[in-house]
C-alpha cells in the first residue's frame, strides 16, 4: 500500500541547541511511521515490501537510503566543521560522504553564517590558526535571510551561528570533522582530518544529486502533483499547513515532512492556511 508517509520525530538535545530528525534511516535511529496502515512500523520495514515501488526505479538497487532530513535550532554557534567527499569517506570504510543544504527558517542573530574560507586561506595558514586559536580570522561570513537556500558541498568549511533555525537536507552520513569550537574545549577536534578534506581551491564539483525546489501556495488554490516513478520525494512544510489528498486525506503541519513513494501516482496539495511554503526534495 503506497501513500504519503509521516513519521514520529526523533529529538536530540545538543550542547549548542537541539535537533529534530524528521526522516532518518539508520540502525539505531530508524524512522517509525506515524500514519496510515503502516503506523508503528519502521521505514526499513515499509521499504522492504517493494524497493522499486517506494524508492523508485533509479534508486531501488541502492543499499542505503540516501537522505537525512532534520530541523536544527542553534541556540549557540555550532562548531566550525567540514564533511568528507564520497571518495574520501569510502577510503575510510564509510558508505558515503556528506554534502548538505540548509533552508533558512530564521536567520542567526548577527545575520551571517560561516560558509567557506576567505580566498587567501591556505592549508598552512589554517593550521597555524588552529594552533593559536585564531581560526575566526579566516572564516567567510555569508549574510542570509529567511527563505534562502545554502548549498554546502563536501569539503566546504561551514557552521551555523547563534540564533539560526534551519531545515537541513543532507546525505545520510554523520561523519563530521570539527576544525574549531570557539575554544569551548568540551568536544574533541579533528584538525588533521579536516585539513585533509577541506577544498582550499574552492573548485567544488556537484557529485550529490539532490533536487530542491520551493513552492509557495496561497489559500484556497490547490495544486495537482504526480509522483516520479524513478525516485521518491520528500515534502517538508516550513510555513503554514497543508493536506495531501489521494484517496484519503493526510494533514501536514508546519515543521514536518512527508515521504511520497515513487509509485504513489497523482495527489493533490491543499493549503489550509493563507500562505504555505513547501520544500520539495528529490534525490
Amino acid at each position: 500500500m503506497y501513500y504519503p508517509l509521516t513519521f514520529k520525530p526523533i529529538y536530540k538535545q545538543m550542547i549548542w541547541g537541539s535537533e529534530r530528525w524528521d526522516i532518518t534511516y539508520r540502525t539505531h535511529e530508524m524512522s517509525v511511521i506515524n500514519n496510515g496502515a503502516w503506523a508503528g512500523k519502521t521505514l526499513e520495514e515499509y521499504i522492504s515490501q517493494n524497493r522499486e515501488a517506494i524508492l523508485g526505479t533509479r534508486l531501488a538497487t541502492n543499499k542505503h537510503f540516501p537522505l537525512l532530513i532534520k530541523f536544527i535550532n542553534a541556540e549557540q554557534a555550532l562548531s566550525v566543521q567540514v564533511h568528507p567527499t564520497d571518495d574520501y569517506a569510502k577510503e575510510k570504510g564509510e558508505n558515503n560522504g556528506k554534502s548538505e543544504l540548509w533552508y533558512i527558517i530564521s536567520p542567526p542573530t548577527n545575520g551571517k553564517l560561516v560558509i567557506g574560507l576567505k580566498p587567501e586561506t591556505t592549508k598552512e595558514k589554517l593550521l597555524h590558526a588552529c594552533k593559536y586559536g585564531i581560526v575566526e580570522e579566516y572564516l567567510n561570513m555569508l549574510p542570509v535571510k529567511t527563505g534562502d537556500i545554502v548549498d554546502i558541498p563536501a569539503g566546504m568549511v561551514h557552521a551555523l551561528t547563534t540564533g539560526a533555525k534551519v531545515l537541513e537536507i543532507q546525505q545520510n552520513s554523520d561523519t563530521t570533522y570539527r576544525l574549531y569550537d570557539y575554544n569551548r574545549h568540551t568536544r574533541p577536534l579533528h584538525i588533521d582530518e579536516a585539513l585533509e578534506v577541506i577544498n582550499f581551491n574552492n573548485d567544488f564539483h556537484k557529485t550529490w544529486e539532490c533536487h530542491i525546489s520551493k513552492q509557495v501556495i496561497t489559500h484556497p488554490v490547490s495544486t495537482e502533483e504526480q509522483s516520479n516513478p524513478e525516485a521518491f520525494s520528500i515534502i517538508t512544510c516550513v510555513e503554514g499547513q497543508v493536506t495531501i489528498e489521494t484517496d484519503s486525506h493526510f494533514p501536514i503541519e508546519i515543521a514536518s515532512s512527508v515521504l511520497i513513494p515513487a509509485r504513489l501516482g497523482s495527489y493533490r496539495i491543499i493549503p489550509k492556511s493563507s500562505k504555505t511554503v513547501l520544500i520539495k526534495i528529490e534525490p
